[in-house]
């Protein structure tokens, strides 16, 4: 881990509009400065603002207002033209819900960013074969989603999320979804490929003893955030 902060905000806020009359505050001022390499859990109750504090950081959804630094890039007025192509290369994300798509085999679905990108097919395939055997599937690359495990369809999830050598990895209850054994497999898993390659990694969830594992935590209640540090 470095000094050089990759991550920051200053007074973010996301609000939704539930009526004319009624809207909701999911964010309401967010300061935040993430080092580089730092693996924090975020954590708090549902709706405390965890989710969409990711999902504003990964450009999936924009703030209302405040500014979102990545890499030293304002993201938050980002033109949505230059705004994917600066996700997909800057950000990798792992949900609960994997998203892998059933069609297309474990290979075809970890490269799928790098296809987007534009990125040469042979690069691409070399980078995912040595993906997917670092999350020990180099025996599944041809197997599409319905013919893994929900452990190992997270996997393919996860060298998804690398495939692009992104300095940011944004995941959310990665392993809501599974059994304890495969849940504690995925987590070393995560942790290991993250210090490996000085990927800073935020992770959003419930689980009290998930986070403790992790090096730092941010606690979120009510839009905003209440207690930070070391673990």
């Amino acid at each position: 881990m470095s000094d050089e902060i990759v991550i920051s905000t200053s007074n973010l806020v996301k609000t939704y509009s539930i009526s004319s009359t009624s809207k909701v505050e999911a964010l309401r001022g967010i300061d935040l400065s993430i080092e580089e390499g730092s693996i924090v859990a975020i954590t708090g109750k549902s709706g405390a603002g965890k989710s969409t504090l990711l999902h504003v950081l990964g450009l999936l959804e924009r703030p209302t207002s405040g500014d979102v630094f990545l890499n030293n890039t304002n993201i938050s007025g980002m033109p949505d033209s230059v705004a994917s192509g600066f996700r997909n290369c800057t950000v990798g994300f792992v949900f609960q819900m994997n998203n892998l798509l059933p069609e297309f085999s474990a290979l075809e679905n970890v490269i799928m960013p790098g296809l987007i990108a534009g990125l040469s097919l042979s690069t691409l395939r070399e980078r995912g074969r040595s993906l997917l055997a670092a999350v020990g599937l180099s025996n599944r690359e041809d197997h599409r989603p319905g013919e893994l495990s929900g452990g190992e369809q997270q996997r393919v999830a996860i060298a998804r999320a690398l495939v692009m050598s992104p300095p940011i990895l944004l995941t959310d209850e990665p392993t809501g979804n599974l059994d304890q054994k495969t849940s504690f497999a995925i987590q070393d898993l995560l942790l290991e490929l993250c210090e490996a390659n000085n990927v800073t990694m935020l992770l959003v969830t419930h689980d009290k003893d998930l986070s403790k594992r992790l090096p730092y935590q941010i606690v979120m209640e009510d839009g905003l955030i209440v207690d930070s540090g070391r673990n």
